[in-house]
């Protein structure tokens, strides 16, 4: 169930004006852990949001606005998905190792939304912030200044071995994040034909970890891990308890210059330049300790436990100056018939890896702290036009090239089982759009678009294997493969029909809604593995309610209104022992959503 509300009002004529808004969701669980009885992936969210606007003179006008937001589900569990063979000797197949200790799963069925969870879940959040802007009109423009702060609490709780084995028996990275931003732009018209946007803008981020981020083993871990059959593994309390502790400080600066133009060369030619040239600084000051585990001098199980988690720690820092821009070129042939060209050059700043990085023979491997820098060409095409009245249709063509891709990888190892960021040499993304709407005022309105994309690694040769050549060795070429996430094909269709009428006095409309989302199969791993792609899918959503035109509003909605089975994601579990796990989307969902104004 859903509900909303708003209360808003003038309160001294033109000059001064408030809103104040609340929002709340809630949703029982759609997953039962049978190891504590209880469901979990429930939605508890509750908001508050507030505005004041004052208006000092003419052209002036200031808006200071705050929110805050507490969400506290019991979630998010992801669910046994399947097992993939590996590489590994077959006393470290997932299916011999569960045999070897007893242990069964509840269930082999991912939709059958039932885990075996000893871990609890949880993904509690708190952030929020406050802003001040200023709009002050200096000639033919406006002068704008924005003032920002926004923080951001996390308190997760995971079970990354994603049965009810205790075999990673925590695994949490609580953290708070800090971020202070100012921006100040100028935006007019310099002539009757030229107009645009000249700009400064200033960052400054800082998270530190609360307490540590913990990875913690369980006494079934050392069949996980062991890279032979030796007897010493099966020491009594070798493992128990081995904490491996955290404790990462990240600090970035950001600064840039930005502009853009519009100025149309003639009655049909229109040029549209853009720069930005952005300045980044950042350090991290990573530290992770290892305790706990059995209390031993014995020099060959002291390498054993180092074998699980290994203490490592590292300071860097670095900085660098990237230049971006665009350039389009538009032509009007016609009335309502536009023609466009755009060639970008975009970035992503340079990167640290927070959470851990492999090591080799105990030490880290530090070349893969740094993650460069993304340098994006691309290339558009495109028609946009007005067939007839009320009626839109655009078509575009694209063509990406990314150099140093930064893509976010996962290893074999069990102290970075979260992953961390690499760099892809080359990747390239290329595809064609098509897109059109149209409206019958106040009676009917239809949208449909569907896309093709080609997505690969041109070049990748040190990617980490995929899951079913774990054991294989540690790193692969995988240059000419698919990259995750990106599905060849995907539509959207919605309408919706509508007429005037009145609900309890308040005038406005009545509707009916429903879209469709299709999307053909993809990759959910950075190394495609054929046990870690997701099949395509089709979902309806569904709304019907009264939209009022001053005070009131209410409607009911269906998301996945069939009840589609189908998952988000597909990951392997903390130490690639074969078996992975899987996001399972929500199941057909229903609720109510109102919106009033009082005053």
């Amino acid at each position: 169930m859903q509900t909303k509300g708003s209360v808003s009002g003038a309160l001294v004529g033109n000059i001064l004006a408030a809103r104040l808004s609340f929002s709340g969701t809630h949703r029982d669980g759609t997953i039962y852990n049978q190891r504590t009885e209880n469901y979990t992936n429930t939605v508890s969210n509750q908001g508050i949001r507030g505005q004041l606007l004052y208006l000092p003179g003419d052209g002036v006008s200031i808006l200071l606005s705050g929110d805050y937001t507490r969400q506290r589900p019991d979630g998010y569990a992801q669910v046994y998905a399947g097992t993939a063979p590996t590489q590994r000797a077959d006393f470290r197949q997932f299916e011999n190792i569960i045999a070897d200790l007893g242990y069964d799963l509840p269930s082999r069925n991912p939709f059958d939304r039932v885990i075996d969870h000893d871990t609890p879940w949880s993904s509690e959040q708190d952030f929020g912030g406050v802003s001040l802007n200023a709009d002050i009109e200096m000639g033919k423009g406006t002068l704008t200044s924005t003032t920002a702060w926004r923080s951001w609490k996390w308190g997760p709780s995971n079970d990354r071995d994603f049965t009810g084995l205790s075999a990673i028996a925590r695994s949490q990275a609580p953290s708070i994040h800090h971020q202070y931003s100012q921006e100040l732009r100028y935006a007019g018209e310099f002539s009757d034909h030229l107009n645009g946007t000249l700009g400064a803008f200033a960052f400054y981020q800082k998270l530190d970890a609360i307490g540590a981020h913990i990875l913690e083993a369980g006494p079934d871990q050392w069949r996980f891990v062991q890279n032979d059959q030796d007897p010493l593994w099966e020491t009594p309390g070798l493992l128990d308890g081995l904490t491996q502790e955290t404790r990462p400080g990240f600090r970035n600066f950001s600064g840039a210059l930005f502009g853009q133009l519009d100025w149309s060369l003639t009655e049909k030619w229109s040029l549209l330049p853009g720069f930005r040239i952005n300045y980044d600084q950042k350090e991290v000051d990573f530290e992770r300790t290892v305790t706990g585990g059995l209390e031993t001098d014995d020099q060959e199980l002291i390498a054993l436990q180092n074998r699980v988690f290994t203490p490592i720690s590292f300071r860097t820092d670095i900085d660098d100056w990237n230049l971006s821009g665009q350039l389009t070129l538009g032509y009007d042939t016609v009335e309502n018939l536009r023609f466009y060209g755009t060639y970008s050059l975009g970035f992503k700043p340079v990167g640290l890896n927070l959470g851990g990085i492999p090591s080799e023979d105990g030490e880290p491997l530090l070349e893969l702290a740094v993650v460069r820098p993304e340098k994006v060409h691309h290339f558009e095409l495109g028609l946009k036009s007005e067939p007839f009245t009320n009626a839109i249709l655009n078509v575009t063509a694209f063509h990406t090239d990314i150099k140093d891709y930064q893509t976010n990888v996962r290893s074999s190892q069990l102290g970075v089982t979260r992953g961390y960021l690499a760099n892809a040499e080359k990747v390239r993304v290329r595809g064609v759009e098509l897109e059109t709407f149209y409206e019958h005022p106040g009676y009917f309105r239809f949208n449909a678009s569907v896309a093709y994309t080609d997505g690969e690694y041109v070049s990748f040769t040190n990617a980490p294997v995929p899951l079913e050549e774990t054991g294989g060795g540690d790193f692969k070429d995988i240059s000419g493969e698919v990259l995750p996430g990106i599905s060849k094909w995907t539509v959207t269709v919605g309408s919706e029909i509508h007429g005037k009428g009145n609900l309890f006095a308040e005038k406005g409309e009545f509707f009916l809604g429903a879209d469709l989302y299709g999307r053909s199969s993809f990759s959910s791993s950075p190394s495609a593995s054929r046990y870690l792609n997701i099949g395509g899918y089709a979902l309806v959503n569904g709304r019907l309610g009264f939209r009022g035109n001053k005070s009131f509003s209410i409607f009911i909605w269906a998301r996945n209104l069939f009840n589609k089975d189908y998952f988000e994601q597909l990951l392997p579990a903390g130490g690639n022992a074969g078996h992975y796990a899987g996001v399972l989307a929500d199941p057909a969902t229903y609720g109510i959503t109102t919106q009033f104004k009082l005053f």
